[in-house]
């Protein structure tokens, strides 16, 4: 009997083993198929954005190519996105590429692909406007934007690499009024300064004067006017009685589950078990009595708690002047062998 139990025992392991392992490979395997659906989709976006950049549509090219980044971000789709920008003259838009290029490349050990970023990088750095934003006064509550683009303010007072053309600078605080200014960068290698300057602290609006009632001296007071409040209206209880009735009608037939699962484990338990099917018989007996007996518990748990709330709604709702009891009254299950319960606790 010892080895049967034993072997039963390797089989459920090893049962839950493959289960697990089943249910892994299938959470994964959406995944997998949808990083494969990517790259397929960033390839055909790569090869495209190739073709135009070929054909000098840099502008096409560069559109394309910025989509298949963002679906796959490999070294090579990176490296023609920065050769892109730079035919564009967009030099700060190039380098930020070529050094993204680098590190994914370093991340996939393709040194060549390391070395090609990095030379294009260097190659060019020279070419980059800057703008450099300097703030007066004290900056310690002050936003700036760049493009509508928050500005850390590590960066203030530095060269910030950005692409030729208009850019808008914003600032603002609290309890003042708002700064805006536009800059256009325009020569390769230029660097652009912009003052924010200390802003104005926004006027405080005057209060509005009293009003005053027609025929009413100016310094009187009205007299304070009484108002009576309206008796409320008396709250109605069906919820209350359907949630009392449902839950002893839902714990009384928990306590009869209860009560059938441990007769039939009773009579399991005595069964003849002397072979193997009588004994397998037996156990798939108790098994099924014993989930039977929790099912039961776990009605008369619900069943208490639905109609301990339902009391609770109704004693709680008699009167205006008693305050809620809700969350006072916490039930709790109780079993033993031939028998069960629910033990409430709380007071009112």
């Amino acid at each position: 009997m010892k080895k049967c139990d034993s072997q039963r025992s390797a089989r459920r392991a090893f049962s839950l083993v493959a289960s697990a392992a089943a249910l892994s490979t299938l959470l994964a395997s959406p995944v997998a198929h949808a990083q494969a659906e990517d790259q397929a989709a960033a390839r055909s976006l790569f090869e495209d954005g190739r073709r135009l950049l070929k054909n000098g549509k840099y502008e096409e090219a560069c559109r394309t190519l910025e989509a298949a980044s963002k679906l796959y971000a490999s070294p090579g789709i990176l490296l023609n996105l920065g050769d892109c920008y730079e035919k564009l003259g967009r030099s700060a838009s190039a380098w930020t590429e070529f050094g993204e290029a680098a590190a994914v490349a370093a991340r996939a050990r393709r040194d060549d692909q390391v070395s090609e970023a990095k030379r294009r990088q260097a190659a060019v750095e020279p070419k980059i406007a800057r703008l450099t934003i300097h703030v007066a006064g004290d900056p310690t509550a002050i936003t700036i934007t760049r493009d509508q683009t928050d500005l850390a303010s590590a960066a203030w007072g530095k060269g910030i690499p950005v692409d030729p053309g208009t850019h808008e600078i914003h600032a603002e605080a609290p309890g003042h009024q708002p700064w805006t200014t536009t800059v256009v960068v325009s020569t390769a290698g230029q660097t652009v300064t912009v003052e924010v300057p200390v802003l104005t602290v926004s006027p405080t609006p005057p209060l509005p004067p009293p009003v005053h009632e027609a025929g009413e001296p100016s310094g009187s007071t009205p007299e304070a006017v009484s108002l009576e409040t309206p008796p409320a209206r008396p709250r109605s209880h069906v919820v209350d009685w359907v949630l009392l009735g449902g839950g002893v009608a839902i714990g009384a037939a928990g306590g009869v589950l209860c009560g059938l699962g441990v007769s039939r484990a009773g009579t399991a338990s005595n069964a003849d078990t002397t072979t193997e099917p009588k004994y397998q018989a037996a156990q798939s007996d108790y098994n099924s009595a014993k989930t039977l007996f929790y099912i039961g518990v776990g009605g008369v748990v619900v069943g208490a708690a639905t109609a301990t709330v339902g009391a609770l709604l109704m004693v709680g709702g008699r009167g205006a002047s008693r305050k809620p009891v809700m969350g006072m009254i916490q039930a709790s299950p109780w079993v033993a062998p031939g028998s069960g319960g629910v033990q409430l606790k709380g007071g009112f």
